[in-house]
């Protein structure tokens, strides 16, 4: 901490002056599809259908009316001077219900664990396909509503199913040791704040389509702008 001086009345007065933080901006946008979709085939369901429903788009590619593109995963890399990221105080929860999972994407950041609830009235399973952190591969019954995972200590992309349901069921865990992280929504819109002022790469991840990175500049306290054209692999 600084420290600094003042003369008052003769006398010099030393105050305690708190560390001196820059302007914090934000980056926004939209995710969209450019050229032609990949093909999606509706699943047509055999098992547990008084849960699962007869048949159902799966959740790998989801489009608004206008193409613009859910579940895409923007990560701001190499962030100097940036805030760390921070634990939260409660699991996260991961849901099971009506043979979906929710959210389809889910940032997990480093350190943190899971709850993962089964809502359903039948048997799911949770398997996680993950290499740098602990795998999970259990059944979870109607009774035992909730498993809670270790840790994820290291970040990666994590594949998830459930293998009683598999194709119907899947999602993915994306293990951040950065705090600036965001999950388009279904809209295709996306936000991030706090950002220290600077000019960074910034990533964009769909597990169905082409990857893009993209340079961006956060001057001071400002909003930058981030619209992004995906294209099938």
């Amino acid at each position: 901490m600084k420290k600094g001086s003042v003369v008052l009345a003769g006398m010099v007065v030393v105050l305690a002056v708190g560390p001196v933080f820059g302007a914090e901006g934000s980056l926004s946008g939209r995710i969209k599809l450019t050229g032609d979709a990949p093909e999606v085939k509706t699943i047509t369901i055999t098992k547990d259908q008084e849960v699962c429903g007869k048949e159902r788009k799966p959740d790998s590619l989801i489009l608004s009316k206008n193409n613009e593109v859910a579940n895409a995963v923007i990560v701001i890399k190499d962030v100097k001077g940036g805030k760390p990221v921070t634990v939260p105080a409660k699991n996260i929860e991961f849901i099971q219900k009506g043979c979906q999972f929710t959210p389809h994407v889910l940032v997990v950041p480093v350190g943190a664990a899971l709850d993962i609830l089964n809502k359903d009235p039948i048997t799911h399973n949770i398997h996680t396909f993950a290499v740098e952190n602990t795998p999970l591969n259990k059944a979870q019954p109607k009774t035992l509503p909730k498993i809670t995972s270790p840790k994820f200590e290291f970040p990666e992309t994590i594949k998830v199913q459930c293998d009683i349901h598999r194709g119907l069921m899947s999602a993915w865990f994306v293990v951040a040791d950065n705090p600036y992280v965001a999950v388009s929504d279904a809209s295709g819109a996306f936000s991030i704040k706090g950002i220290p002022e600077g000019t960074y790469k910034v990533e964009v991840w769909h597990e169905t389509l082409k990857k893009h990175t993209q340079e961006v500049v956060i001057s001071g306290a400002k909003e930058a702008k981030l619209e992004v054209a995906l294209a099938k692999k």
